[in-house]
């Protein structure tokens, strides 16, 4: 091609690059240009069905969730029902249709509950309230009688209700649990902590038990069990020591509780309960609001024995929540009454059974309901 072909082309090339762009008119310069559209315009049908549909979604996980709730509700109960199967005070056994609320109906009823180990003034108290409740009536059917003992039964237990809360401003909530030996206390610090990690908290243990032979390797055998550290020492080193190294310990790692074990010791032991005050002393050193919870464990077939406990205890190191383990192996579930009734500290945890799961947190209502179940299969 000849050069001045070539410069010919140059020339074009660059007489299209620089074009001037084309003038708009003057209404044009005004005028909004229109912008294509990038999905072609939707039916209001089409709306209505898409709306639809995420309104039947949203419906059907709310009834999943609720299905799931009742479900877990169901699964509680049972285990409050199977649990006080020895308890119970099977008021259909002398109460089957309508009848005078008379004195030997009374006691029956006062029969029943001294025998669940209720305690003598409160079951006084519950028969008084029932009596004065039909004092101008003739018959009673049984839907009447069980709602009003049902009633009695649950205000006496008002205030035993009261979860525990964990209060994330504490780092870390420090719980230390106390109770006389063999009440399951060591098995119950395992079943506490599964509890509050399927709810997201993390976890550290303290081998405190450091008497027990076996109480430090069945601690770690817990924190294996629920994937948690355990601070431990050796056999016979000082229980305030452990409990120091894991607060130090916890603090450093950010964890939101420890649960301080200790060694079970018998409340009639001045000299050990003296070393149980030097732990919460030591505890209060570095934290001065710690313990946030001192928690004792009870064994439910204790009796009344328990009042001596919770009297032992309180007295030293100021119980702010209690645990009754073994219900389900006990006729004496119902010393709860008379623990409320004394002391007025709640329970903040109940044993019903033996698996890791059968920990529940105590409900007033639940517990009511078991204990007056009429079913024909429990007997004493």
């Amino acid at each position: 091609m000849s050069e001045s072909g070539t410069k010919k082309n140059s020339s074009s090339e660059k007489d299209v690059a620089t074009k001037p762009a084309k003038k708009k008119t003057f209404l044009q310069f005004f005028s909004r240009e229109k912008i294509p559209e990038s999905n072609p315009k939707r039916s209001s049908k089409d709306v209505r069905d898409e709306n639809d549909d995420l309104v039947t979604k949203h419906l059907s996980e709310e009834s999943q969730q609720s299905h799931d709730l009742n479900m877990q509700k169901s699964n509680v109960r049972n285990k409050f029902l199977n649990a006080l199967t020895k308890t119970g005070l099977k008021i259909n056994d002398f109460f089957k249709t309508e009848q005078k609320i008379d004195d030997q109906l009374l006691e029956k009823l006062e029969d029943r509950l001294i025998l669940a180990d209720v305690g003598i003034e409160t079951t006084e108290e519950i028969i008084k309230e029932l009596s004065d409740s039909f004092k101008n009536t003739k018959l009673v059917d049984w839907n009447t009688l069980y709602k009003t003992l049902q009633n009695i039964l649950m205000q006496k237990l008002f205030s035993a209700q009261k979860d525990l809360e964990i209060d994330d401003k504490e780092s870390p909530f420090i719980i230390l649990v106390v109770g006389v030996n063999g009440v399951g206390k060591t098995t119950t610090i395992g079943k506490i902590a599964k509890y509050y990690s399927q709810k997201g908290k993390s976890i550290m243990l303290a081998a405190g038990d450091t008497y027990r032979a076996a109480a430090v390797e069945q601690l770690k055998d817990w924190g294996k069990v629920n994937n948690i550290p355990v601070v431990s020492q050796g056999e016979g080193s000082d229980s305030a020591s452990v409990i120091f190294d894991a607060i130090e310990s916890a603090k450093s790692n950010n964890i939101d509780i420890l649960l301080a074990d200790t060694a079970g010791r018998l409340h009639t032991k001045n000299y050990l309960m003296e070393e149980l005050k030097k732990i919460k002393r030591v505890i209060n050193k570095i934290d001065h609001l710690a313990p946030h919870e001192v928690l004792l464990v009870i064994d439910a077939g204790t009796g009344q024995n328990a009042i001596n406990q919770m009297k032992e205890f309180h007295s030293s190191v100021a119980v702010t929540g209690l645990v009754l383990t073994k219900l389900d192996g006990t006729a004496k579930g119902g010393i709860i009454f008379s623990l409320i009734k004394k002391f007025n500290v709640p329970i903040r945890f109940v044993g019903l059974g033996e698996n890791l799961d059968d920990l529940e947190p105590f409900d007033s209502e639940l517990y009511v309901q078991a204990l007056l179940d009429s079913s024909s299969n429990r007997n004493y």
